[in-house]
Formats: C-alpha cells, sequence, structure tokens
C-alpha cells in the first residue's frame, strides 16, 4: 500500500522550533520540517532510512527529561526521541547534542583542573625548582600538551627559570625574545592561546620557522607586584580549540607559580642574607662588636656568660657577667629547650652554635634574637664566643611575606593554597573526635556587570565590602577564603548540616545582596551558594570542593555575570 503523508501534520510540523522527521512503518524518513532540514543538510534525506542508533553515551540529568538514543553523522552529534507509531505515522524529535557535550567536556576539564590543583597544593617545598618542574609536568598533562615552563623576563631575552620541556634545556638559560611566542604574551599583558599557530599571525614568525610548535597557551606573571615573566605551556601538534577552562586552569596556576616564586626570592635572599652574616662573623669575632650587634661568650668551666654592653642592651639585662641560667630566663618557655638542645651540640659535638630564640619583653611584646657562636680552644680552656644580633624586623618582614603567599592581597581572605591546608587540618580534627563539618562554595551572581558598567575599581569595592562583610558575621574559627575573582568559600568547623546551616546561608545570602554603597553610587550583587559536607559529600579537600562547586551550579541563577 502507497504511503500518503497527511498534509495536516506536514503543516503543523512546519511552524514548531524543534526538529522533526516523519517516518513511515519501516523507518523510512518520509518528510522532515524546516529547523531539522537546516540542522541536517544533506544527510538524513526523505526516502532514507533512519540510520541505527546507539544508547545515548551523556548522563540522563544533561539530558532534561528526554529519554534520547544518539545519533552520530560525520561530526555532527544528534539525540533521536521516538514518539510511538500512530496511524502508519511515527514521527522523531532531534536534538542537537553539541552544547550538552562541549558543557560535559568542560566539566570534566574543571574537576580535572582542580584535582591537578589540589595535588599542586600538597607537593613538598624542599626543592623549590624541582617542586615546580613537577608542576608544570602535570599541568601540561592535563592541557594535553607536551611541555610547559616558567622564565623570567630579561630585555630582550627570557631566562628559564623551570621548564618540563624535552628539550635540552638548561636552567638559566637565555631565549631570545624573538624565538619564542611568550614575546606577544608580554607585549599584550593578558593570556594569549593559540590552538594551531598556522591559523593565526604567528604562522610567519621565526619561532614557529625555527621550532615548528603548533600550539601554545601562556601568560604573563606577576611576582610581589612587579612584572617577572611569563608562564607558557606548547605543543608539537594542533590542539583543540581552547576552552574557558583550559584559560581559568592557566590563569590559577600562574597566581599559584606567582606564589611559588615570591617564597623562592624570599628564601634565596634569606639565605644570601645568612651567607653574608656568616662571612661577617670572622671579622666580629675579632673586632668584639659592630653597630647593633652584641658579643658574648662562655666559659663552661664555670657556667658563666660574659657580655658586652650592646649584648645587655639587647637581652634587657643589668650586669654583664652572670651565669648562664639568667638568660635563659629571658627566653620565651617555649624556646628554651630547643636553644639546650643546640647550646649542647655545640658543646659536645659540633663546636659550632646557629640559633633564633624569643625574648619577652616588659610590655609583653616579643623580639626576636640571632645567636652565633664557635667553640675556641684555649690554655685556660675552651670557650664559646658568638655575637647576638636583633632580628625582630627580619622575622616580622618574613611573617608578612607569608601572610601574604597565603591570603588574598585585595580582600585579606585566605587564598587556595590556606583553605586546603586547613581543610585537610579539619578533616583530620573531624575524623577523630567523629564530628561533622560544612563549607559553602559562593559564586557572585552580576559582578561582571558591576566590572562592565562601573569598572574594576568599583568591582573591587564589592568584593572587599563583601569579604568584610562575611568575616564580621562568621566565627572566629570559621574561614573565609577567596578562590577566584567572584568565588568564595565558607569553612564552618562544627556545623553539621540542619536548621543552623540553612540558616546561616540565609544570612549570607542576605548580606550579599545588600547593596555595596560608593558615594552617590550603590551596586548590587547576588549569589550562587553550593553546600558540602564532612564525611557524607566527600572525605578529602578536592572531593568536598568539587562536590560543593557542583551544588553550586545546580543553584546557579539565570542572571550569571
Amino acid at each position: 500500500m502507497r504511503f500518503h503523508v497527511d498534509d495536516g501534520l506536514i503543516a503543523g510540523l512546519a511552524h514548531i522550533e524543534q526538529c522533526w522527521l516523519v517516518l513511515d512503518a519501516h523507518g523510512v524518513i518520509r518528510h522532515r520540517n524546516p529547523p531539522a532540514s537546516l540542522l541536517l543538510g544533506g544527510d538524513l534525506l526523505p526516502g532514507q532510512p533512519l540510520p541505527a542508533m546507539q544508547p545515548c553515551a551523556l548522563p540522563r540529568e544533561l539530558c532534561g527529561l528526554l529519554e534520547l538514543q544518539q545519533l552520530q553523522l560525520g561530526e555532527l552529534t544528534l539525540g533521536a526521541q521516538l514518539q510511538p507509531a500512530q496511524g502508519g505515522l511515527q514521527l522523531c524529535r532531534l536534538v542537537d547534542l553539541a552544547p550538552v557535550l562541549q558543557q560535559e567536556h568542560e566539566r570534566r576539564q574543571r574537576e580535572r583542573y582542580l584535582s591537578v590543583l589540589s595535588e599542586l597544593s600538597s607537593l613538598a617545598e624542599k626543592n623549590r625548582i624541582r617542586r615546580l618542574e613537577l608542576a608544570l609536568q602535570y599541568a601540561a598533562q592535563a592541557l594535553e600538551l607536551q611541555a610547559g615552563m616558567v622564565a623570567r623576563y630579561c630585555g630582550d631575552a627570557l631566562e628559564v627559570v623551570a621548564h618540563s620541556a624535552p628539550q635540552d634545556y638548561r636552567h638559566g638559560a637565555m631565549l631570545p625574545l624573538e624565538l619564542v611566542y611568550c614575546e606577544h604574551t608580554l607585549r599584550s599583558n593578558s593570556l594569549q592561546a593559540v590552538h594551531d599557530i598556522l591559523d593565526s599571525v604567528l604562522a610567519d614568525s621565526a619561532c614557529y620557522r625555527q621550532t615548528g610548535i603548533r600550539s601554545y597557551i601562556g601568560m604573563p606573571l606577576e611576582v610581589d607586584g612587579q612584572r617577572f615573566g611569563t608562564l607558557a605551556f606548547w605543543g608539537q601538534t594542533p590542539h583543540a580549540p581552547f576552552t574557558e577552562a583550559d584559560a581559568q586552569f592557566v590563569r590559577h596556576l600562574a597566581r599559584w607559580v606567582a606564589v611559588g616564586l615570591e617564597r623562592k626570592l624570599a628564601a634565596d635572599e634569606l639565605s644570601l642574607s645568612y651567607r653574608i652574616l656568616e662571612e661577617q662573623l670572622d671579622w666580629l669575632r675579632l673586632a668584639g662588636q659592630v653597630a647593633r650587634l652584641g658579643h658574648w661568650s662562655y666559659a663552661p668551666q664555670t657556667g658563666w656568660v660574659t657580655l658586652s654592653a650592646e649584648a645587655c642592651a639587647l637581652l634587657a639585662l643589668p650586669r654583664q657577667h652572670l651565669p648562664l641560667s639568667e638568660v635563659e630566663r629571658r627566653m620565651v618557655v617555649e624556646d628554651r629547650q630547643h636553644w639546650r638542645k643546640a647550646f649542647a651540640a655545640c658543646l659536645y659535638e659540633s663546636g659550632e652554635l646557629q640559633q633564633e630564640v624569643r625574648l619577652r619583653q616588659q610590655d609583653e611584646r616579643v623580639s626576636w634574637l640571632a645567636l652565633r657562636a664557635q667553640l675556641v680552644e684555649r690554655s685556660e680552656g675552651p670557650l664559646l664566643f658568638g655575637v647576638l644580633m636583633d632580628v625582630t624586623e627580619a622575622k616580622e618582614a618574613q611573617q608578612l611575606i607569608l601572610y601574604q603567599a597565603s591570603h588574598d592581597g585585595l580582600t585579606g581572605c585566605v587564598n587556595r593554597v590556606l583553605l586546603f591546608d586547613r581543610l585537610e587540618q579539619e578533616i583530620r580534627r573531624s575524623e577523630r573526635l567523629q564530628q561533622q563539618f560544612s563549607l559553602l562554595f559562593i559564586d557572585l551572581d552580576r559582578f561582571k556587570q558591576v566590572n562592565d558598567h562601573h569598572g574594576h575599581d568599583a568591582g573591587d569595592k564589592v568584593l572587599m565590602a563583601i569579604a568584610n562583610r562575611l568575616q564580621r558575621m562568621l566565627r572566629a574559627t570559621d574561614t573565609v577564603a577567596r578562590v577566584g575573582g567572584d568565588e568564595f568559600v565558607l569553612l564552618l568547623p562544627g556545623l553539621a548540616p540542619g536548621r543552623d546551616l540553612a540558616l546561616l546561608q540565609q544570612q549570607v545570602l542576605a548580606q550579599i545582596e545588600r547593596p555595596v554603597r560608593d558615594g552617590r553610587h550603590q551596586y548590587r550583587v547576588s549569589a550562587s551558594i553550593g553546600v558540602a559536607s564532612f564525611p557524607q559529600d566527600g572525605g578529602d579537600a578536592g572531593a568536598l570542593l568539587k562536590f560543593a562547586d557542583s551544588r553550586m551550579y545546580q543553584d546557579k541563577r539565570p542572571a550569571r555575570h
């Protein structure tokens, strides 16, 4: 019997925005509506049978309420939903799965990158360059590129600081700017990503002619507020187009690298200071005193210490000749055991002493003293001779550096590195005490509109105001962390899921949604919040953050920035 397509059905499908096919009882396509023709082009023409379909590879929650099967037509991935046959006709709805596939791809990318950043935070810091090279290796693998490099800007060249390149790079090697794509990153002072060099203006560059590198992503590095150089990754083959998740990962990694470089530079400066000090000690042992240095000696035969006038002033002691126990009383109790251990090792083993101790001043302030000494053999018996100096300012500067490395410079909140450390500590404490705790992952909505319409100064004021509100409303034991441009995490020890947590969540939203006033202007933002609780939502810091991030995206409002 000849098949006739119902004209009324065709007319109705012509005005529907979804893509529909009309099939006969044998699965042969008899008609497709205009949206389906636009989507399919020369594929699945009327008269052709509908190809065999496979089960949909995507999770059902990503496909909504539709029960879909999957069709693969070249580069086109379609979801198909068959309607029950009626009167010899069967309708088939087609759905373009490309956006959903892209969304799923970027979600997996974010999870992978979050896992890499979590791994980097746990790397040992003993050898900072090796730690940096491991980070470059992990990051290059995550980006599916062959190599990574951190380089310092030196005028017309870049100096290699660390790398994970298969080529024979050397630490300290100088690379002419014209032979690296990093030149364009430095010139633009922004992230640069090229998935295929041959499709870009860099195809005629000297770098491509010499190296043949086909894909590149790089980010400028700023260390201690100054331009330092670049973080870059590259591959010898074309890369899939870089996504926003790739870009965000490289930006986060650049901040992590900058913190590591700041610590290394601070450690190098401290090490240099100690080397200089050791060179000067030879002169100090002979000269007796230098400006703001005191010298002292200890006779093991008598157990008494002799102090110079400068040493007496630094120790706040009235006499220059007194028992060692009186000097030790000036030290903070917690430091005395370490001092005595080092002191005994000097007398009976090494013959050298290098120790830093804290002193409790009369006004309850704490100062730091560095003591250096050497055992000198004399005819009348050994003598321990050394110097001491006030290093309080250096210690405070070192503590400031550590604070800056673990806190967000704009808001004063803890940063991602310190957040992971506190999360791991809280997990261990909760496991030991069999307690629960929760965290809130907060993403600001409409924040980009504030930046776009009023400028970044206004955006910074909004971030500082919200951070200040969150810190004031929480307990002293809670943690407020800024983990991204407009993302915050609240760590809430001892707070289990329940009414108190739900109430706190509402209070947080209320604080964020209050307008931020700046003179005659006021700015409004809102927020989406994801909640995770230990142990039910994850057993480690990375899992908890992933769960909270996922819940936050489920709660995401339409007015996302």
